[in-house]
């Protein structure tokens, strides 16, 4: 029998080798994060390990790189979203949705983003924290609209910061409680609505 070779990615290809990697990482570190070593993500992406670690320091920042890489495809699927919302109280139900709904479709990725949180060294902790702004300011613009069209209250009655921790805490601790501790079944429209109507209580008249 011939000798069985890996597939391996174009030598030069930077873009394509890294994205090897990211794919990687993210089917091997929900099959098992303890069992997910960097040498068998290297070999699983067609690549050596010495180029994992020009990449990452560890699998955490890897994982970190993962996280992020999905954050920005959600906020993408949110802000083309955003332009169709013609009422306020419309995009905070489109954004809680299309969150679930997300997540829902990659709870392997939010169980293992709550359990085994590292976000790496400088640079790694600047991507998350930098996506995780993005998202703010999505929520930001969306309030300071409802502001503007007088369907939401005002300072100082709505603390606008407060109010967009409280939409974000509400939504990962959802996902928390059903996917981690409950280990529970999420249903997206079902708990987009109630967070919703949840939320708007608090931001409007």
């Amino acid at each position: 029998m011939g000798k069985t070779t890996k597939p391996t990615q174009p030598r030069y290809d930077v873009l394509a080798r890294y994205t090897a990697l990211l794919d990687a990482g993210e089917t091997l570190l929900c099959q098992g994060y303890e069992q997910a070593q960097p040498q068998l993500i290297a070999d699983t992406a067609g690549v050596s390990v010495g180029l994992f670690y020009r990449h990452f320091r560890s699998k955490q920042e890897l994982l970190t790189a993962i996280i992020v890489r999905h954050l920005n495809k959600l906020h993408l699927q949110i802000a083309q979203a955003q332009k169709a919302c013609s009422h306020p109280k419309e995009a905070i139900h489109m954004v809680v949705l299309l969150t679930l709904r997300y997540f829902h479709q990659h709870q392997g990725l939010i169980k293992l983003f709550f359990m085994q949180v590292g976000y790496g060294d400088m640079a790694a902790t600047e991507q998350l924290l930098s996506a995780r702004q993005n998202y703010r300011n999505i929520l930001l613009s969306i309030i300071e609209d409802g502001i503007a069209q007088g369907i939401f209250l005002n300072s100082p009655a709505l603390n606008v910061q407060i109010a967009i921790n409280s939409i974000i805490g509400t939504i990962n601790w959802t996902l928390y409680d059903l996917l981690v501790v409950k280990n529970e079944n999420l249903e997206p429209e079902v708990f987009a609505t109630l967070i919703s109507s949840h939320l708007l209580r608090s931001l409007t008249h």
